[in-house]
């Protein structure tokens, strides 16, 4: 079956733009964090398919797209890696069953903050030599599990609980292409000697986290509920716990998205009937008025945690401005992108860091350490929360005067009505 011939929508055709990716591994897992979401439609591009839908937590509404991976590393690593460029999202999150290692109960909640790859080694005639990699989750992200998991509220998402209900840990696990099934097992007793603080073990984490490791400006998390103990294994577990685990993982998960920073609101063009109104109008004469500084006080349920402080390396820009409406379609930005790469001046560190340095109020939030694809990106969707085209093209114009690239790029930002 060819695409469109379902009538199903390609992102980077619609310009589909979404705050959080969520991915899962397993059906009953990709059940789990199906249901909070309403509003559900299907999208496809390059053969992957993703459902997209709100979710509404107070006032907020976040958009949501959805994507089962299959099991295994690999298969996290290419759909991370696919879902960044599709839909250029806020943050992405990992979220499904483990097996229990050590200081957990069935029904827990991890978030990793460290991943382990206990396969990588060498094979010698004296045994198995651990290679250990290791990936970490984002910072802020991390930062924000352990308030989700300080404060608890998180079991309010889930039918039933009770204060002292399921746990939240934020701890190592250990990921690989096998299925543990004993703490005595070769791999058990290996993660024994090279991963002993991993709480828990699972097949995707840190494929995942390498796919995301390669769109630095994009967070990314492993959340994981407990459906086995390595001590305990057995089907009769998989049959009553995994479905447990998995909502456990998701009320976590979408707690934590919860408290993610709004996105900046996209202003609306005025209807050109209220210009012509506005413009042909007298001036009225100034009226004075008594202003009450008081904000307006919503009453929170008992359940409900105060609000959380946002980690800084998530917040959204404070002062942003705009020189057209809207947000850039996954298309657009992929030609800016491009343009941008296609100046030969800018690839060297060197003169990377000086354009950076001609956009102090971007630049800041830009890696630099050369004109890489992630950090272009970053620097395009900075310069859009902000408004700054004009910016970015003269610093541009002024590290590459002489260069062609330089100047269709220019061209392309006039093009697409940003300057």
């Amino acid at each position: 079956m060819r695409f469109g011939e379902t009538g199903e929508r390609s992102p980077a055709a619609d310009g589909d733009r979404v705050d959080v990716v969520v991915l899962t591994a397993l059906g009953v897992e990709y059940q789990a964090v199906r249901e909070p979401l309403r509003g559900l439609r299907t999208v496809t591009a390059r053969g992957s398919w993703f459902e997209l839908g709100g979710f509404r937590d107070g006032p907020v509404e976040r958009r949501v797209a959805i994507h089962m991976t299959g099991p295994g590393n690999p298969q996290a690593a290419v759909s991370a890696e696919r879902s960044v460029a599709l839909f250029a999202p806020r943050a992405l999150l990992f979220v499904g069953v483990a097996g229990g290692r050590k200081d957990v109960a069935l029904g827990d909640v991890v978030a990793a903050d460290v991943v382990y790859d206990y396969e990588t080694g060498k094979d010698t005639e004296a045994g198995f030599l651990p290679r250990q990699k290791t990936h970490h989750s984002a910072y802020s992200l991390v930062q924000l599990a352990q308030l989700v998991a300080a404060d608890g509220a998180w079991r309010r998402r889930l039918p039933g609980a009770s204060a002292d209900g399921p746990r939240a840990h934020v701890k190592p696990i250990a990921a690989g292409g096998r299925v543990v099934g004993h703490q005595l097992s070769e791999v058990g007793r290996r993660l024994t000697g090279s991963a002993g603080d991993a709480v828990a073990v699972d097949m995707e984490g840190f494929g995942f986290l390498a796919g995301a490791h390669v769109n630095e400006e994009v967070p990314a998390l492993v959340v994981r509920g407990i459906s086995d103990l390595l001590d305990d294994k057995g089907e009769a577990h998989d049959e009553r716990w995994q479905p447990v685990a998995s909502h456990h993982a998701a009320a976590f998960a979408y707690e934590v998205i919860s408290r993610l920073p709004a996105a900046v609101p996209e202003p609306q063009p005025p209807h050109p009937a209220a210009v012509r109104t506005a413009a042909s109008a007298p001036a009225a004469p100034p009226v004075a008025t008594s202003v009450s500084t008081a904000a307006p006080v919503t009453p929170l349920t008992p359940a409900t945690p105060a609000t959380p402080v946002t980690p800084v390396f998530m917040a959204a820009p404070s002062t942003p401005r705009r020189s057209r409406p809207g947000r850039l379609s996954v298309a657009e930005l992929t030609l800016l992108t491009d343009g941008l790469l296609a100046i030969r001046d800018l690839t060297a560190p060197a003169t990377w860091q000086l354009l950076l340095d001609a956009l102090p109020t971007m630049g800041t939030a830009v890696g630099r350490h050369g004109a890489s694809r992630p950090e272009a990106l970053s620097l395009l969707r900075t310069c859009e929360d902000y408004g700054a085209w004009a910016e970015l093209v003269e610093g541009v114009l002024l590290i590459a005067p002489h260069s062609p690239a330089a100047a269709r790029f220019a061209a392309l930002v006039t093009e697409l009505g940003l300057g």
